[in-house]
């Protein structure tokens, strides 16, 4: 599930009534993001051709991280034996009815960087998840993440996930304002809204700490809260520039591509780098579908 929506899910939850209420809004909600925060059928795609070409050389054993209904599908088409690693049981049933194919499923709820208390050294032949990093705040759990997949997979086994990196552009916050001041249109695309938006939360140096390769998602909104209140920017401004999700605080590890994938070659060989298929920048220069192979 992207971060982009992760707060309303949350407040859903909160206001919720019951937990029918909430999965009936999360389930609405999740319906109408637009890939790449849910896979594309380009992506899935690409991520059958991978798992065709496991099942026929080492096994059909696989583990799912979280609970994407789309991931689930495609191994379910394959005929893969599915674990799935999700902390939220809850989180579990309310996707389950976003599925477009029934399929058996062994359920564990627990952490991701705590997969070696779940699973033996061994067990599985491909691991895969979308939006993993997403969920790693902090380059501790990045390590501690990468060391347990390498742990449950056998020999020569994959790990298939999507990453988001930091932005290699640098966009700054007064560039954004004047972009919105000159073509207000442009933010009405939620594409363009989330390209220029992620690009200056992952480089300005005011959001984004590039030494702990971190950034705090409200810290731009509170900026712009603050051209509003000094009237720098109007409320129409505003509103076209920032998204309510982030209005609280929320960490987020964005690594630039090179740097993530030094870290990841202490664990694995990259086999195969694919840029998220979704012909606009906002996808193909931050969202990277990665095909890693045990060492």
């Amino acid at each position: 599930m992207s971060n982009l929506f992760f707060k309303k899910i949350i407040n859903m939850e909160k206001e919720a009534v019951n937990k029918k209420v909430w999965q009936e809004g999360y389930t609405q909600t999740y319906a109408k993001i637009p890939p790449p925060f849910v896979p594309s059928k380009k992506h899935i795609a690409a991520c059958v051709k991978i798992l065709k070409s496991i099942k026929k050389k080492s096994g059909n054993k696989a583990l799912v991280l979280g609970c994407t209904p789309a991931v689930r599908d495609c191994l379910a088409k394959i005929k893969f034996k599915v674990t799935l690693l999700e902390f939220s049981q809850n989180m579990v049933e309310t996707m389950n009815g976003l599925r477009k194919i029934e399929s058996k499923e062994k359920i564990i709820n627990g952490l991701w960087t705590e997969a070696t208390k779940y699973f033996l050294p061994k067990t599985f032949d491909c691991v895969i998840g979308h939006a993993v990093t997403n969920n790693l705040v902090n380059l501790e759990l990045y390590e501690q993440f990468f060391k347990a997949m390498k742990t449950i997979l056998k020999s020569g086994g994959e790990l298939i996930i999507t990453v988001t990196n930091a932005s290699p552009i640098l966009q700054t916050a007064e560039s954004v304002i004047e972009k919105c001041k000159h073509r207000p249109g442009y933010f009405k695309s939620l594409n363009n809204k989330i390209y220029i938006w992620e690009s200056c939360a992952y480089s300005d140096p005011r959001f984004y700490n590039k030494k702990e390769c971190t950034t705090e998602m409200n810290k731009f909104n509170l900026f712009l809260g603050e051209k509003l209140k000094n009237k720098e920017i109007t409320q129409k401004e505003y509103d076209l520039m920032t998204f309510d999700f982030y209005n609280q605080p929320h960490r987020v590890t964005m690594l630039p591509e090179k740097m993530f994938d030094r870290l990841v070659k202490k664990y694995f060989i990259i086999v195969k780098k694919i840029k998220e298929p979704v012909k606009h920048p906002a996808f193909s220069k931050f969202y990277t579908i990665y095909q890693l192979r045990k060492k």
